[in-house]
């Protein structure tokens, strides 16, 4: 067995630039070279990654960066529209006085006609939007007939 001396010895000795081309090589053991379509296809799946990358973030952008504008609302009470603040809430199984109560602290609202039975329903939502919509909201969700009070 050779040294790793006696290898680089070896390849110094029979080294003439330009002899060998990896093309002939391939050539010669019977594999039809791919560099070049290789290098193609390479360069044209990184231009579409970035076509498509370029097109998602559009659409998030598009989708996510609205401006957060007041928004026409109704009370439930009667047809005269309010303007109401848009936020974002969530919940996750919690009980309906708790998400009443939040409903109260984020949005300064006050909501009425409560189910005597509240603490038996529970709610996981993630909300963006008004209170009055929010209102609406779990009243489809919980079939109840709860509302935003005058203020």
């Amino acid at each position: 067995m050779k040294s790793n001396d006696e290898e680089i010895r070896f390849v110094a000795r029979h080294y003439r630039k330009g002899l060998f081309s990896p093309d002939e090589g391939w050539r010669r053991l019977g594999i039809v070279s791919t560099g070049h379509s290789l290098r193609r296809l390479r360069a044209a799946a990184a231009v579409a990654a970035i076509v498509i990358l370029s097109a998602t973030a559009t659409v998030l952008y598009r989708l996510y960066d609205r401006p957060q504008a007041p928004a026409e609302i109704s009370t439930g009470m009667d047809n005269a529209p309010v303007t109401g603040e848009v936020k974002v809430i969530d919940f996750e199984n919690v009980p309906l006085p708790i998400v009443i109560d939040r409903i109260r602290a984020v949005y300064g609202v006050e909501v009425m006609d409560m189910p005597d039975n509240a603490a038996d329903y529970r709610l996981t939502l993630n909300y963006e939007g008004t209170a009055a919509d929010l209102v609406m909201t779990i009243n489809d969700i919980l079939g109840t007939e709860m509302y935003i009070a005058e203020q």
